[in-house]
């Protein structure tokens, strides 16, 4: 099973490279409140980051901070 992150709450932005953190080329994307980013494929070990929250885009109603929430699933491939 690929990683499964799940975004909530405000959007942001997301860089990911295949090379090493901080070297780039990087690839920008937009996820916002509700997006699933699945690690499949040959980005299952990509490099990954969040550089930027995008103030103003929480979801209304949530009273909640100025902030993101991310739920990240893997298998570990540990017995037990």
């Amino acid at each position: 099973m690929p990683p499964l992150s799940r975004s909530a709450w405000a959007t942001r932005a997301c860089s990911g490279s295949q090379v090493s953190p901080g070297t780039g080329p990087f690839t920008d994307i937009e996820l916002r409140s509700g997006d699933l980013l699945v690690f499949g494929g040959p980005n299952r070990r990509i490099f990954h980051g969040v550089p930027k929250v995008f103030d103003g885009t929480s979801p209304e109603g949530l009273d909640l901070p100025p902030g993101r929430l991310s739920i990240t699933v893997r298998e570990t491939g540990l017995a037990g």
